[in-house]
């Protein structure tokens, strides 16, 4: 935990199963650490000339210059719940008079199906994760907060949307690793949202 390097790979479960408390944008650990978490939410640079992702990645590279000890970026997959999908597009393939556009819903309906079949039906959300350690917990809160908010700055300067999760979606994360069900991030009863990191 305590390396200094951003390193590319799955969220450490010891985050989350040492979890003592989430207040605010916080997570605090057993062993003194405090964490906080962004998440960057998808940008399909291939949208924009050669020129211009050239342009966007090296404006970004050069924001995170001087920054590089103490944070995270990792991925955690996430299940698309395709059933509301495939009910829209099985409603309006029973409306629709145009034979040309019911064919069209049919091979809509027809991938929609393979996805859910074939396992496939996932999207990755990206996070960064920052941590610190101090015997002072408020300095370190503040510490954090303002470190948290420049990363939030920087990749909104690129023009890519993130949010810095606030206490619901931290627990969240963490019932995905002390909730024996590995509760969907959108399927959690908000009013449970506090038992299961209680128990750990």
């Amino acid at each position: 935990m305590g390396t200094n390097h951003s390193s590319q790979k799955t969220a450490p479960v010891r985050d989350f199963i040492d979890a003592a408390d989430v207040r605010g944008i916080y997570l605090y650990r057993k062993d003194g650490y405090l964490l906080s978490y962004l998440r960057i939410y998808p940008y399909n640079l291939n949208l924009k000339g050669r020129d211009e992702r050239k342009a966007e990645t090296d404006r970004l590279s050069a924001a995170f210059k001087d920054d590089r000890k103490d944070f995270t970026y990792f991925t955690l997959p996430r299940e698309i719940d395709l059933d509301k999908y495939k009910s829209f597009l099985k409603e309006r393939h029973s409306q629709e008079m145009n034979l040309g556009r019911r064919h069209l819903l049919a091979v809509m309906l027809q991938q929609c199906a393979c996805l859910t079949t074939s396992g496939e039906n996932f999207e990755h959300q990206h996070f960064i994760k920052i941590w610190k350690k101090s015997a002072n917990r408020a300095a370190a809160e503040e510490e954090l907060k303002e470190r948290i908010n420049e990363f939030r700055v920087r990749y909104e300067n690129a023009g890519i949307h993130c949010e810095v999760l606030p206490e619901p979606e931290i627990i969240k994360l963490c019932n995905l690793f002390g909730n024996s069900l590995q509760a969907g991030f959108e399927s959690v009863d908000e009013s449970s949202l506090y038992s299961p990191i209680m128990q750990l």
